[in-house]
């Protein structure tokens, strides 16, 4: 299962979720398989809103969506096992879950996912169809492929449809946490670098960039690209993340911090699968280690610690979303978060 981006994990980005990523998906990147089941893993929070919350539990392999008014809307684990993708459309927990245009993969259409259980997502007529991101079928960047190999991305938007050349199968979204940027590429290529394609959101929705703006996303996505890890990013602040594991199955997390200069700041490492988030427009970046969040500041300097926290995700609007150990979902108000943490 990818994830996607949202936008972060617990930071790949928000609407899309994934676990080794950006490539969380390997994650909040993005992208990666979410795992196998029976692991100790920690569970994490794929996505996040306002509204609600998705989970992905590594010891059950059951993907679940979650309301802030309390109770869980939905439970999955055949979406997880086909190795699926997710992303919040319009709002948590209602999701969209497609695949990558894969050959070796029987041909899946898009389908939502909510209280009311699976419903047809009428977003792509093409033969496969991966939804990078949505907030409804008008208002979607879907990934689509013939049976000829050929391939494109469609922008669809609620005054028009835009078709790009991809180059290329197996796309990977990165999205700030602020949902107002977001890039494309082939994290399998030779070179995904050489494939990028750059989005900015309006009022009608999402149109392709032809410039590389100087952002710190900007910069984000091409060290995340050049290292094959994860981009976790908001409008001021970002961080790139690597993993690894060893032979006996431990995981290592390695968090890079850039400044607003588009450099690395600081760095700090892990033992275990650590979650990483962006404030959408603050310098923060906060890091769950599967027990305790810790927010930092564009020094990397610890501004505030919370122990029993086992996955941290920001969402757009700014508030804070905390997964305890026994699953219970908290939301922080945005403007709070240092004072209540």
């Amino acid at each position: 299962m990818r994830e996607g981006g949202g936008r972060n994990h617990g930071g790949v980005a928000a609407r899309r979720a994934g676990i080794f990523g950006l490539v969380a998906v390997l994650v909040s990147g993005c992208t990666a398989g979410a795992g196998e089941a029976g692991t100790s893993r920690p569970l994490r929070i794929m996505a996040a809103s306002g509204e609600g919350a998705v989970l992905f539990d590594p010891a059950t392999g059951a993907m679940s969506g979650h309301l802030r008014s309390g109770g869980r809307a939905w439970q999955d684990r055949e979406s997880a096992e086909s190795g699926a993708n997710v992303t919040c459309v319009a709002r948590c927990p209602d999701v969209a879950v497609s695949q990558t245009p894969a050959d070796e993969r029987p041909a899946m259409a898009p389908f939502l996912l909510t209280g009311k259980g699976r419903s047809p997502f009428a977003v792509s007529a093409a033969e496969r169809a991966h939804v990078l991101s949505a907030r409804s079928v008008t208002d979607a960047v879907v990934e689509e492929a013939d049976g000829s190999g050929h391939s494109w991305i469609r922008v669809a938007r609620p005054g028009g449809t835009d078709r790009v050349k991809a180059g290329h199968r197996g796309y990977q979204w990165v999205e700030s946490t602020d949902g107002n940027v977001g890039f494309a590429f082939p994290w399998r290529a030779e070179k995904p670098a050489s494939y990028l394609l750059r989005f900015v959101r309006g009022a009608d929705g999402w149109r392709l960039s032809t410039s590389a703006a100087k952002t710190v996303a900007e910069a984000c996505v091409a060290v995340a690209i050049a290292d094959r890890g994860e981009c976790v990013t908001g409008d001021r602040a970002a961080a790139v993340v690597t993993r690894s594991m060893d032979g006996q199955g431990g995981f290592a997390t390695t968090v890079r911090g850039l400044g607003p200069d588009g450099r690395i700041a600081w760095r700090r490492e892990f033992a275990t699968e650590a979650g990483v988030t962006a404030h959408p427009t603050g310098p923060s970046i906060g890091i769950s280690d599967g027990d305790t969040f810790t927010l930092l500041d564009p020094g990397g300097r610890t501004v505030r610690e919370r122990s029993g926290v086992m996955a941290a995700r920001f969402t757009p609007q700014g508030e804070l979303v905390l997964l305890s150990p026994t699953g219970e979902v908290e939301w922080l108000p945005a403007g709070s978060i240092e004072r209540t943490l």
